[in-house]
């Protein structure tokens, strides 16, 4: 089973043959390189997509830079290490969305509508956060950042252990009760509830390392957090299918999509990251992912109803969690123009022919005068009529709309932007919540109603 498998290579620590075949970070740079060329191209395959292609690309290139470095890396000697890494990837991500289900910090849009597919794509997705961040780690330590930082030693008592762990409860107990002002102690709540557990039971600790007087993992974590927070931030962006965020009392300051102060969550994530993955390996033997601790225990194997009842837990909560997401998390779908209600099916199905299936392909085909008046009489409808249905298309792919909420919008009276910029988030709320008491879909809430005000606000700005 994918959780407990001992996941040894039986590559040698150098291996010349494998040092030929250390091409994959070629391949990822290729990939990355050609994805940006398509995204700025604006090819609405690659931009649906562009966070997949991003980072898995950075996970290869990166590897290949470690294994050029040391000979050495997870892809190229810790193949069996790097696929249990993915799995615990998804579950550990995925308890950071069930979480958000209370915070309500982010939401997603234009996700892809197949829910075999979607829910693949989560998994896919959230396969690349630990890799991302410990493949980024262990660059930094390669290069031999922080090698000679050291620090006072101190002493592991029981009380320190004890008060530790008590603080990481006090801190998800705040979180769970009060998300509106406790949200970021989320993003380091894990380390003080199961660092001392893994000082304790022997297996990896960053505790030991502060008892011997070195703080240089915890650095380069913290230091790979940032950099990957960055990253994260700055492909998400850009792509097509994406989160935005609607963190309480940081909704103003933005970079990219993040507020500037939820950088500040990163890095201690990268070390929450670490410190879960070391609890995990201590019903694995103590086998990990680092090079000086992934053959630990070789001969020792976790029971199979052990292995069998964790990896059959960790898919019923994913896939629990991703249910709940397409409730609450998800805002909207793939756009279509099918699904744009203000346009009769009939001259849907005459868009369809002509290659005009999106809202998207529809402004695009219409940008200009003469494509208007090209397109109204090949559809044989008047000039305004088509300018209504343009503006419909224009609201639906403002930022995280999607078709369904311009519908929505469209029965509110709200028929194109400039009439949303002069909308109060807080009655439309009210108005929308009137509309769709009870029925589908439902009401976005008014976080995400603001988010479309301020982006509508913005695009009469700079038109």
């Amino acid at each position: 089973m994918p959780a407990f498998t001992c996941c040894v290579s039986n590559e040698n620590t150098v291996n010349p043959m494998a040092a030929r075949k250390n091409i994959h970070g070629i391949l990822g740079l290729s990939i990355l390189l050609i994805s940006h060329v398509l995204l700025v191209m604006e090819v609405e395959l690659i931009a649906a997509w562009f966070y997949y292609w991003a980072w898995w690309s950075y996970i290869l290139i990166v590897d290949s830079c470690i294994y050029s470095i040391k000979k050495n890396s997870l892809i190229m000697n810790r193949k069996g290490e790097f696929i249990v890494m993915l799995f615990w990837s998804i579950v550990i991500w995925t308890f950071f969305e069930a979480v958000n289900l209370i915070m309500q910090n982010w939401y997603y849009s234009n996700v892809v509508p197949s829910l075999v597919i979607r829910w693949l794509c989560y998994g896919v997705a959230y396969a690349t956060v630990l890799p991302g961040l410990f493949e980024t780690t262990e660059l930094l330590e390669a290069v031999g950042l922080f090698k000679n930082s050291s620090v006072k030693p101190i002493t592991v008592t029981t009380g320190l252990q004890a008060g530790l762990a008590a603080i990481g409860i006090v801190f998800l107990l705040g979180v769970l009760f009060s998300p509106r002002y406790c949200f970021p102690l989320v993003w380091g709540s894990i380390i003080f509830l199961f660092e001392p557990i893994n000082y304790r039971w022997g297996t990896t600790s960053l505790l030991k390392n502060w008892e011997k007087g070195t703080a240089r993992k915890f650095y380069l974590l913290l230091t790979a957090g940032l950099i990957c927070g960055i990253l994260w931030e700055f492909w998400n962006f850009w792509a097509l299918t994406k989160w935005i965020y609607t963190v309480p009392f940081l909704e103003e300051r933005k970079v990219f999509e993040m507020p500037l102060l939820g950088f500040l969550g990163f890095p201690p994530f990268a070390v929450e990251c670490y410190v879960v993955y070391n609890f995990i390996s201590i019903f694995r033997h103590h086998r990990g992912w680092e090079e000086d601790n992934y053959r630990l225990n070789q001969g020792k194997r976790v029971s199979s109803p052990l292995a069998v009842i964790t990896s059959l837990g960790g898919l019923f909560f994913c896939l629990a969690t991703f249910n709940a997401m397409d409730t609450k998390t998800v805002n909207s779908y793939w756009p279509s123009i099918a699904e744009l209600e203000i346009v009769p099916p009939a001259i849907t199905l005459r868009l369809e022919t002509l290659d005009i299936k999106t809202p998207q392909a529809l402004l695009a085909r219409t940008k200009n005068t003469q494509g208007r008046r090209d397109l109204a009489s090949m559809l044989n409808v008047s000039d305004d009529t088509l300018a209504r249905w343009i503006k419909t298309a224009a609201l639906s792919q403002l930022k995280g709309m999607g078709t369904v909420n311009a519908n929505l919008l469209n029965k509110a009276g709200i028929a194109d932007i400039p009439s949303l910029a002069r909308q109060d988030p807080a009655m439309l709320h009210g108005k929308l919540v009137s509309l769709t008491h009870g029925k589908f879909p439902s009401a976005p809430r008014e976080a995400i109603i603001r988010v479309w005000v301020k982006e509508a606000l913005r695009q009469g700005n700079n038109p």
